[in-house]
């Protein structure tokens, strides 16, 4: 096996891996499902050690095979970066970047940056896809992918930006007359907002003062799919909102709502900016990564715990 060859079957090796199958390699890469087999097998004969353990249903590495992944992403990404930066070194970053965001999130607190975002990198163009539903990176051409929780996909590049802190809020009009709500087992006894672009929007986190998790189910006679629709609820005085930080911070300053059960907060939700998977990523994007660390910090509403 030649260097090239090598280097080859290093790439294809680490999207084997990726993908979890020689038959999605194989698609992806324009070639047979017999030449992804014959180059893993020629791979392993040079290196003398089983890489992959192969059943009819189910690819999975050795452990010799973990250890060299491990060093094969480290190589691929050196090599991506060195051929990337020397192809962008004193180019303008430009291009198309098309974005998708949370429809609240991103119009709270993507697109007010983007004016000066503009000004630093004029021969970019922004494509904002606002959506609330579960995105395919590829299938649906997104370049960056802001979001909200742990990740799951692990195939794909993760920044983190910054943490969310959920609350729970209700307006003044709608508390004014009810007992008060002291701990979160008295939400069963009011009527809630349920957003229905949650996984559970039935049971509501929370931590009792000893650590421990608390969930809670809550039921109302508004549930709607869109969240910014929850938020005008709230204010409105339908009904108490378990909401980020982030949607509702300008309204708790006005008095539009009030903060309740603060003890009881679950914890920080993380932000990631994801990309699809690559060995490189494109100079567009980066740039607008970059900025989106160096900004949200700034963010009263996004500040991470410190």
């Amino acid at each position: 096996m030649s260097r090239v060859d090598r280097f080859a079957a290093l790439e294809m090796f680490a999207r084997v891996v990726e993908l979890g199958s020689f038959s999605k390699t194989a698609i992806e890469l324009s070639v047979s499902q017999s030449t992804v087999s014959k180059q893993m097998s020629d791979l392993e004969n040079h290196l003398q050690i089983r890489l992959l353990s192969r059943t009819t249903r189910r690819l999975s590495l050795t452990e010799a095979g973990e250890a060299f992944y491990a060093d094969a992403k480290s190589i691929l990404s050196q090599y991506a970066r060195a051929v990337g930066d020397v192809v962008q070194a004193g180019q303008t970053p430009s291009g198309t970047l098309r974005i998708a965001t949370p429809v609240l999130f991103g119009r709270k607190h993507l697109t007010p940056l983007l004016p000066v975002f503009f000004e630093r990198y004029p021969e970019i163009v922004v494509e904002h896809v606002l959506s609330d539903s579960t995105m395919d990176l590829v299938r649906d051409g997104i370049d960056l992918s802001i979001h909200i929780g742990e990740l799951k996909d692990s195939s794909h590049h993760g920044r983190k930006l910054g943490m969310l802190q959920p609350v729970t809020v209700a307006s003044p009009a709608f508390l004014k007359d009810r007992p008060a709500i002291l701990h979160p087992r008295d939400l069963v006894s009011v009527p809630c907002l349920i957003d229905l672009g949650q996984i559970a929007p039935f049971e509501w986190p929370f931590r009792e003062s000893t650590g421990e998790p608390c969930l809670i189910a809550v039921n109302g006679p508004y549930r709607v799919d869109v969240f910014e629709a929850l938020c005008e609820a709230a204010i409105a005085g339908l009904g108490v909102l378990r909401a980020p930080l982030s949607a509702c911070g300008e309204d708790l300053r006005a008095g539009r709502l009030v903060r309740l059960l603060t003890e009881f907060d679950p914890g920080f939700v993380p932000i990631h900016a994801v990309m699809p998977a690559s060995s490189w990523i494109p100079q567009k994007t980066r740039v607008m990564v970059d900025y989106l660390i160096e900004t949200f910090p700034r963010n009263p509403w996004l500040r991470c715990p410190e």
